[in-house]
């Protein structure tokens, strides 16, 4: 027998230590198939965990460029019976990409633009305080200790305030839709991100940077390492990427000049 709840669900397992089974019971992340349908043309189905859906259905679509602002959203719909969908109905025509390229996020992402495509490198102005990046980070992880202790399974992201202060959490399955229910956030919520940073605790992907690129966010951090991909791109548009943030330590793999501290010099060596 199994509960449902929106992030997880309730099972029955075995625990096995040496020789020994015991029958335990504990939550496990939940995973769903959603089709995306705009303007009643089924276009794609995302995977991810039950909530915030309307926020991964705007930011997706901002994401992917179909939608410039939230001014072009008519409505957003989430139905569950009789079968799952994500309805959304925009102003105008719209011509939906057909060619799909599957990403290696575990929520199974999907994306259509093209990662070569050239931006314009953000401005190096704003520096920030190693101790504001890691008060951010802990803050993160604060906030998803207990429901990590319950279910577990699942990736974090958040946009972090100037301070380090925490304005919005996304869960998910799959790590892209947590960004992607960011951008949701910012246009729903009408949040402006580019005076803020970006906290994530699963591993950056270029098509992570992208999105945060898209979004004007010039700093991105993680708990895990980005792809060398992710650091190329990185250092053409000036974001600044942070790897393997934990306790008191970081990695800083581009744009170094964001972050407020002595340079060592190591010309001599």
């Amino acid at each position: 027998m199994a509960d449902a709840s929106p992030l997880g669900w309730t099972t029955n397992f075995w625990s096995v230590e040496g020789e020994t089974i015991r029958p335990l019971r504990k939550g496990i992340m939940r995973e769903t198939p959603w089709p995306l349908f705009v303007n009643e043309q089924e276009w794609l189905t995302l995977i991810a965990t039950p909530t915030q859906l309307e926020l991964l259905a705007v930011g997706f679509l901002y994401n992917e460029g179909i939608i410039e602002s939230l001014d072009e959203v008519l409505s957003v719909r989430v139905c569950e019976d009789p079968e799952a969908l994500i309805d959304v109905r925009l102003v105008g025509e719209r011509l939906l990409p057909l060619k799909r390229t599957l990403t290696s996020g575990c929520g199974g992402g999907i994306t259509f633009a093209d990662l070569a495509a050239s931006r314009e490198p953000l401005p190096l102005t704003q520096q920030w305080s190693p101790k504001v990046i890691y008060r951010g980070m802990s803050n993160l992880l604060a906030s998803v200790a207990e429901p990590y202790r319950a279910v577990g399974g699942f990736h974090s992201s958040a946009l972090a305030e100037p301070d380090g202060t925490l304005c919005f959490v996304a869960n998910d399955v799959g790590r892209h839709n947590t960004i992607d229910k960011l951008a949701g956030a910012v246009l729903l919520h009408d949040l402006e991100p580019r005076d803020k940073f970006l906290l994530s605790t699963g591993r950056i992907s270029s098509e992570m940077i992208g999105k945060a690129a898209g979004l004007g966010v010039s700093l991105v951090v993680s708990r895990n390492s980005p792809t060398a991909t992710t650091v190329q791109l990185a250092r053409e548009w000036q974001i600044t990427v942070v790897g393997y943030c934990r306790g008191q330590r970081m990695n800083v793999y581009s744009a170094p000049e964001r972050i407020a501290g002595r340079m060592e010099d190591v010309s001599g060596e």
